[in-house]
């Protein structure tokens, strides 16, 4: 039994623990609002970008895709696979020209000291995109160009091209039907857009920016120190002008290009 004094020694020290145990618990509790909130502002700053639609400007990439003729044909093979019970791994050794699907070309894809695709600025393949149509007239007319009376009646419906944006052609002549023969940049509207908008790069949804036979339009863009970005997929998907395009332009060493995850957000 204890005696009446180690109780109520007991029972004081009792109540200051739990007291100090309050106050550390409140303060915590505190730090914790704080914490979270500030979590919760980071994790909204973060959780931003998702709220915007995301449109994949990518084609799939496979042996089926059309290809520039001449070129080799992208090659897939499986070298392992997954066994049973999960063990082991899948794996496929891939073969294909570094213009294939959806692709980048860099300078040195044309130009002989042109930078080589890993050269390319990172904030460069960052962009505003615009996004000028010309499918209504390219309908009956597979060797349509691009031109500066189109970017101004553009200009004249969206404001003008920002700097630093990526400039995309929409024919509506996609790869798979329109083949090699099909619209592009005229390259005098190639040579304005990178002296007096100041775009980073020229794209389009056919498998070259220029017409076939023409190589006045790669010669403009690449020979400016700019990119290109050929066969893109959805451009009628995003609007003309308001999206941000995020162009995943490989790494190969020394590569004259190659292909690319392209995408707008919106």
């Amino acid at each position: 039994m204890c005696d009446d004094e180690i109780v109520r020694h007991a029972h004081q020290e009792a109540r200051r623990f739990s007291r100090r145990t309050a106050l550390r618990l409140a303060a915590g509790t505190a730090a914790g609002t704080a914490g979270a909130v500030a979590i919760g502002a980071a994790s909204d700053a973060v959780a931003a970008p998702s709220r915007q639609r995301v449109v994949d400007l990518t084609h799939v990439l496979s042996s089926a895709f059309p290809r520039w003729p001449g070129n080799a044909p992208v090659v897939s093979i499986p070298t392992s696979r997954v066994g049973p019970g999960n063990r082991g791994y899948a794996t496929r050794w891939m073969s294909f020209p570094e213009h294939s699907g959806t692709h980048v070309d860099a300078p040195a894809h044309k130009i002989g000291d042109g930078i080589t695709v890993e050269r390319i600025a990172a904030q460069d393949l960052v962009a505003p995109l615009a996004v000028i149509s010309i499918a209504a007239r390219a309908k009956g007319d597979r060797r349509a160009t691009l031109t500066e009376r189109d970017v101004a009646a553009y200009e004249s419906d969206n404001g003008r091209i920002p700097r630093g944006a990526i400039v995309a052609l929409h024919s509506g002549w996609q790869p798979q039907t329109g083949g090699a023969d099909a619209p592009g940049f005229d390259p005098d509207v190639v040579h304005m857009l990178v002296a007096e908008r100041g775009v980073v790069a020229v794209g389009t949804d056919t498998l070259s920016v220029d017409i076939q036979g023409s190589v006045g339009a790669h010669t403009a863009i690449l020979g400016a120190g700019r990119y290109a970005v050929e066969a893109m997929a959805n451009l009628s998907s995003v609007p003309a002008s308001g999206a941000t395009v995020m162009v995943g332009a490989p790494r190969f060493a020394g590569g004259t290009g190659g292909p690319a995850r392209v995408l707008a957000l919106v």
